[in-house]
């Protein structure tokens, strides 16, 4: 029978990204990270910094509840911690443009 590996963590980091949006008073932040890129950095930045965590499922096709608890009280709040770090980090992250002359759609006419 085969088996697929899943990466537990990110839904884990996903649900913390949402609810640790959902209470931010500020409308700016929410609406810079429904961007999918500012989403993915952000997601990024805390998984970088997290022990992994995989399971194994079989592909009969049963449906999955992936484990909430496979962090513990206190990495949680860490997680959370850190999605406040990246928010800041990905807010103040310069947008870098790309010269005029470099985008390939101007080298011909």
């Amino acid at each position: 029978m085969a088996t697929t590996l899943i990466n537990i963590a990110l839904p884990v980091v996903n649900e913390i990204i949402d609810d640790v949006l959902t209470a931010v008073p500020s409308e700016a932040y929410r609406e810079t990270f429904t961007s999918p890129d500012a989403r993915d950095r952000l997601a990024t930045f805390v998984l970088s910094r997290l022990p992994a965590r995989y399971m194994t499922v079989a592909e009969s096709g049963c449906s999955l509840e992936l484990p909430r608890n496979c962090y513990s009280a206190e990495q949680h709040r860490q997680i959370r911690q850190l999605v406040h770090q990246g928010i800041q980090k990905v807010l103040t992250r310069p947008v870098v443009t790309t010269p005029e002359a470099f985008i390939p759609s101007t080298w011909f006419g």
